[in-house]
């Protein structure tokens, strides 16, 4: 993203005296060429190169975009007098000089750094430094804020999910359903993994899909071992969460009849039987031990 300014001659005043403010940026790949401006006010100078620079913008300068990448240092003169007077100043002292200089910066430069150096006031870490630190502050507010959120994952038995979200609204807890977070372009699994930053999991396994074993389809139907399971998405996210928040942040609700998954013994699960405020107190006891803040 480009960032420019007007960078027109402009001045600025401190308790009634005139200040011009000039900007040398040294290039990581491009040392032979000189990049500054001078003559800027204090709000071109913030506008035009601090602020690109601790937000990690290119930085407009002689028609020319610096990438904040290529910038080895940026350095920052104040002075009393423009670059026009700074010039004809320095143009007097060599002509007075016995020495005889060629090459070397040009005036325009050589301008720019005849003021007072006052990088430090204005320039206070790497570039792109309040860009990180906003990008970390917002990950903690996003922590924060995740940590009252309640994952509900569930199958088709609506009045089931419907009944343990209004559990959760009640005690202060925000339920994560993932059908009612909006689509973004995403696929199921990235909508997924999106919704999943949350500080507990609450699975729902209903008898949603009757099975038996393949070798049971030889039998006569009175035969048949039939099995009652919770939908196969329910079982996966049961999985990630276990392995993504650990045992201690998921429990299982469970209704009469379904199967309990077999490799998964040690695991809490609690069976409802009409509805989940028979449970409400041992859910309130797991939530709090989570660490989840609950409003009774």
């Amino acid at each position: 993203m480009l960032r420019t300014a007007a960078l027109s001659v402009s001045e600025t005043k401190h308790n009634g005296v005139t200040m011009y403010f000039h900007v040398v940026i040294n290039s990581k790949t491009k040392k032979s060429v000189e990049i500054y401006k001078n003559d800027l006010s204090e709000e071109q100078l913030i506008q035009g190169f601090v602020e690109p620079y601790e937000t990690d913008e290119h930085i407009m300068v002689q028609g020319r975009a610096v990438p904040p990448s290529d910038i080895e240092k940026i350095s920052i003169y104040k002075s009393q007098k423009s670059s026009k007077e700074l010039i004809q100043a320095i143009k007097y002292r060599d002509s007075s000089s016995s020495v005889l200089f060629l090459g070397g910066p040009s005036y325009g430069l050589q301008a720019a750094t005849e003021g007072e150096n006052v990088s430090d006031e204005y320039i206070k870490g790497p570039p792109g430094y309040k860009k990180q630190k906003k990008q970390i502050q917002t990950s903690k507010q996003k922590s924060k804020n995740q940590l009252n959120n309640v994952f509900v994952v569930h199958g088709h038995d609506d009045a089931f999910k419907n009944d343990c979200e209004s559990f959760l609204h009640g005690i202060g807890i925000k339920p994560i359903v993932l059908h009612r977070q909006t689509d973004e372009g995403l696929t199921v699994i990235e909508k997924f993994e999106k919704h999943s930053e949350v500080a507990f999991a609450i699975v729902l396994l209903s008898p949603d899909d009757l099975c038996l074993p393949k070798d049971d389809l030889e039998k006569t139907d009175d035969q048949r071992d039939y099995n009652f399971r919770a939908r196969q998405n329910v079982i996966f996210e049961l999985g990630y969460f276990i392995g993504k928040l650990g045992r201690s942040n998921v429990v299982c609700l469970y209704k009469e009849g379904v199967e309990i998954p077999s490799d998964l013994s040690g695991f809490i699960y609690k069976k409802v039987q009409d509805d989940i405020e028979q449970v409400g107190f041992s859910l309130i006891k797991e939530l709090k031990a989570a660490g989840l803040k609950v409003n009774l």
